[in-house]
């Protein structure tokens, strides 16, 4: 790959940043989604059992 691609034109301390922010945001989302799907899982089956 070209060097522009990597320095962007001079933006990259910008851009660089921002793309690792919205990768970790997805994966702390993705990662909470799942725990939450769990628990969820949990109370339906206690639930599901209680009857």
């Amino acid at each position: 790959m070209n060097e522009s691609f990597w320095t962007m034109q001079g933006y990259a301390i910008y851009i660089w940043p921002s793309y690792v922010l919205t990768l970790l945001s997805l994966g702390v989302f993705f990662i909470h989604s799942i725990k939450q799907f769990q628990k969820a899982k949990k109370l339906l089956k206690e639930l599901s059992e209680a009857k």
